[in-house]
Formats: structure tokens, C-alpha cells, sequence
């Protein structure tokens, strides 16, 4: 999979806030912190925590998260 560099921010976990349904999770992208609000389900699949390197990929409506699993660490992104 390819994604264009300005639709992508690799940053750290800062703190993941989950809510009965939805988690809240803030990256630390550097300039200031990006804001992802994702599914419960998806954030305990992915076992988010803070410390993490995850990627912020994005378009004018919406942030998803990827997080690489120990087993891969080339992203391919």
C-alpha cells in the first residue's frame, strides 16, 4: 500500500482515553498533537498505548491510525 507523504504523520502515543464505545487517542506528531477518535474495538485490536509509534494518515474529514505489529516493521506506507 503507498500513501502520499502529506497525508501521513509518524508520531508517538501521548495518552489513549477510551470511552465505553469510542477512544480518543493523541499523538505526538512534533508542531502539536494530533487527535484520532477511533472505535474501542479497534484501539484494544491494535493495543494502543502510550509510547507507541504509530502513523496519522488523513484527509479533510477523518484520521485513521496504523500501528506495525512486532512481526513487521517494514510499514510499506
Amino acid at each position: 500500500m503507498r500513501i502520499s507523504q502529506p497525508n501521513k504523520l509518524v508520531g508517538k502515543i501521548m495518552d489513549v482515553k477510551t470511552g465505553q464505545d469510542m477512544t480518543e487517542v493523541i499523538v505526538d506528531v512534533g508542531d502539536r498533537p494530533v487527535y484520532a477518535t477511533i472505535t474501542a474495538g479497534a484501539a484494544q485490536a491494535m493495543d494502543l498505548h502510550p509510547g507507541d509509534e504509530v502513523f496519522a494518515m488523513f484527509n479533510s474529514t477523518d484520521v485513521s491510525l496504523i500501528k506495525s505489529n512486532k512481526k513487521e516493521r517494514d510499514y510499506g506506507v
